[in-house]
């Protein structure tokens, strides 16, 4: 079955079956590919990630001499793809992918120990990084969520 929904994250309920594809997806995969860009220019690369449970903020850390930082402190808005494959033929119809939009920012001050605690408790090996003096904790405000499973099977969610 081929479709395509239109469903607000913000204020509506997400039905059970579409929240469990996303738990299920997000439970297998601890990390995603992280889109940015700048001047035009996009840049793709992989982070460790964790989620509210909301489905509403995604965070994670980098070092602040990072591409991918300076291309969020000059374009904020990112998107971060996850899914299920285990890279087998059969990836194309059994595979869910998850592909967020936002908007991106360094968190500092007190809300910046809450959003590290979030992504330590997901990734404990990460503290050290956490911890760095010149690690940023980005904070990910999730705006629209595409589902695509089936291969065509494409659910949009849009604050």
């Amino acid at each position: 079955m081929k479709c395509i929904v239109l469903l607000s994250v913000i204020g509506m309920e997400i039905s059970p079956k579409i929240r469990s594809r996303i738990d299920s997806v997000l439970s297998f995969q601890k990390i995603a590919v992280l889109g940015t860009s700048k001047n035009g220019e996009p840049y793709s690369c992989l982070i460790a990630f964790a989620i509210t449970d909301d489905l509403k903020e995604m965070v994670f850390a980098t070092m602040r001499q990072r591409l991918k930082y300076a291309n969020i402190m000059a374009n904020p808005r990112v998107t971060l793809i996850i899914d299920n494959r285990d890279v087998k033929a059969s990836d194309f119809n059994d595979t869910t992918s998850i592909t967020m939009v936002g908007t991106a920012w360094d968190v500092k001050g007190d809300g910046r120990t809450q959003y590290a605690s979030l992504l330590l408790k997901r990734h404990p090996t990460l503290n050290a990084l956490v911890n760095s003096p010149n690690c940023a904790i980005v904070r990910v405000e999730i705006d629209k969520i595409y589902i695509v499973s089936e291969f065509e099977s494409v659910v949009k969610l849009r604050a």
